[in-house]
């Protein structure tokens, strides 16, 4: 669901190196059958950036659960207290994750005899810390895990999540709920911030026409964004650059992940026990990969892998199926002519990053991850007056050098999929162009988000009450 319109993007032969994989760290709103059956632990979309107002500063910020609807009652959405939620940061460019930052959540009920979310209007108690009045209060641990040396330490312990937002009797005014969830954020050892809880949904498309045989016309304005009034649940990190860095490289990839315990067995009393190790679930890196390169006999396997082993959907990006789509459907809108074997472009992009921007300095094994690099400053450049793709360069700030709520991805992908980078004249085009003519501004018609973003932590806009 959330990863946009296309993307058969993930790639994977790359230059000069034996491939590992491409397209297996994305994943989205309903991207794969079993996902689709498990919300609360269904990655929407990742986002990573420099902070805009601190370039010193990264910023992760990983959504699940889909689709909520603000009157979600009885039972206001929340995070799983049985999914263990985690964000993965690869700093030596070898697939493999070196710093794990894991949350894990408890939910407490206050006065089980009620059927109410809360039983009067929520505040908070600066005394106590607490939130008065809110009968389902949720808690998180934060854990950092060093898989270099194997060493581990909860950061945090006993941190609030915001309550949703319930309506103007329970939660008050957005300016109050502002206030409510302002007292949610919080600064860990090192400088670590965090924030867990409802936010606006991020991601902006025009998915009835996407999933609707492509339905958008080449359309760059005017459609429908059916994210528009749509909340998820985010988790926000923000961590001095230097922590997540290894060996003087600014560029780490990330990807999130959402696991379970192997075993759940159902009891006879209402009740439900999980046991076990835990299994990965879903997955998450660039946008869309699970949704348009991964087949329906391939989307668990892909939500159930890592980097390290994304080989084994190669061929799914470098003969991208959306090429195909794109050629069949829109012969007069840039299709006819889009690349549909031996994308190397897109490995480029995707799989090993870009030479001189954010591909790792010592890259030795590909993967798919969000890469960034960490030492270009945020820019204040409109990220949807120009095609990112089109003018790459050393200091891109936005995708693909990792991705921050305005970029349009769905566009960029799209764009990229009938094969901007290597046209006539394209940044990665090489001696051999993979296509004669330009590939026009297409795009599905949506551009921006329905809300702007805030310009400090945790930078995701309030989320939308009945």
């Amino acid at each position: 669901m959330r990863k946009r319109v296309a993307l058969a993007i993930a790639a994977a032969a790359a230059t000069g190196l034996m491939v590992a994989p491409l397209t297996a760290s994305a994943s989205s709103h309903r991207e794969a059958p079993l996902i689709a059956e498990d919300p609360l632990a269904d990655n929407t979309d990742l986002y990573a950036f420099v902070a805009p107002d601190d370039s010193n500063r990264t910023v992760i910020v990983a959504n699940y659960v889909p689709f909520e609807n603000p009157a979600g009652g009885p039972n206001f959405y929340r995070f799983g207290d049985d999914v263990a939620y985690q964000i993965h940061i690869d700093n030596r460019g070898d697939a493999r994750d070196h710093l794990v930052f894991t949350f894990q959540f408890q939910t407490g009920t206050v006065d089980a005899s009620t059927f109410l979310y809360n039983t009067g209007p929520i505040s908070f108690d600066s005394s106590t810390k607490t939130y008065t009045n809110w009968n389902r209060p949720q808690s998180y641990s934060v854990t950092m895990t060093n898989t270099d040396t194997g060493s581990s330490a909860v950061i945090g312990s006993n941190l609030l999540t915001p309550p949703d937002v319930v309506g103007a009797r329970s939660t008050g005014s957005a300016q109050n709920y502002h206030m409510l969830a302002k007292k949610a954020e919080y600064t860990l050892p090192n400088g670590v911030k965090v924030f867990a809880g409802q936010r606006d949904d991020p991601f902006f498309a025009n998915l009835g026409g996407v999933f609707d045989l492509l339905n958008f016309s080449g359309a760059t304005t005017g459609a429908e964004d059916y994210l528009a009034g749509i909340n998820v649940h985010s988790i926000v990190l923000s961590v001095p650059s230097g922590m997540l860095t290894g060996g003087g490289d600014p560029v780490i990839g990330v990807w999130a992940t959402a696991s379970r315990k192997a075993m759940t067995v159902l009891n006879g009393n209402g009740t439900k026990t999980e046991s076990g190790n835990w299994v990965q679930v879903s997955r998450l890196g660039n946008p869309l990969v699970n949704e348009v390169v991964i087949g329906l006999n391939q989307k668990d396997l892909f939500n159930a892998s890592t980097p390290s082993g994304d080989g084994q959907f190669l061929s799914r990006v470098t003969d991208p199926i959306l090429a195909t789509y794109l050629n069949a459907f829109f012969p007069g809108l840039g299709g006819g002519s889009a690349p549909e074997h031996n994308r190397n472009d897109l490995v480029t992009v995707f799989l090993t990053g870009i030479q001189g921007l954010n591909q790792p300095a010592h890259l030795t094994a590909p993967g798919e991850e969000l890469r960034l690099n960490t030492s270009i400053p945020p820019s204040s450049q409109n990220p949807n007056a120009v095609n990112p793709l089109g003018v790459l360069g050393g200091q891109l700030d936005g995708f693909p050098n990792g991705r921050r709520l305005a970029d349009d991805v769905v566009d960029i992908e799209v764009q990229a999929v009938l094969g901007i980078l290597c046209q006539a004249g394209g940044p990665l085009a090489g001696p051999t162009p993979c296509r004669a003519g330009s590939v026009p501004d297409v795009g599905d018609g949506v551009r921006a988000n329905d809300v702007p973003f805030q310009a400090s932590f945790p930078y995701v806009a309030d989320p939308h009450g009945p």
